[in-house]
């Protein structure tokens, strides 16, 4: 297994695990010094403790957009209806989630036998 011949590399003393052979771990309970290991690596991280400010959140929102120019609601005779600046943002509007306002949109159905949604292009 590709995971045990990795942790064969390491000191266990450096690891979580706490075996030298990867194997199902259902219903294991870490240890108290297992969990205090575990939680050490976030102080470590330059972002903990810490949250972006609203402009920073939304160029990052911008920039991980799958649909750059938005999505929209369209007709039947494919007419622009509204313009969202994501699926979130129409999912929202729609009272929908976005995981069903995704599967109209990869998948080109009707909603509602009425709409379709479709990236802004």
């Amino acid at each position: 297994m590709l995971e045990t011949s990795y942790l064969s590399k390491f000191s266990l003393k450096t690891l979580y695990n706490f075996s030298v052979i990867a194997h199902n771990n259902l219903g294991y309970k870490h240890t108290e010094e297992t969990k205090l290991k575990i939680s050490k690596p976030g102080k470590k991280n330059p972002m903990f403790g810490k949250s972006h400010n609203e402009n920073t959140k939304a160029m990052m929102s911008e920039k991980k957009n799958k649909y750059p120019l938005g999505v929209g609601i369209f007709d039947l005779g494919g007419n622009l209806i509204s313009k969202f600046k994501n699926n979130v943002e129409l999912a929202k509007h729609l009272g929908i989630s976005k995981q069903t306002v995704g599967k109209y949109l990869n998948s080109k159905l009707v909603y509602q036998n009425t709409y379709y949604f479709k990236p802004i292009t």
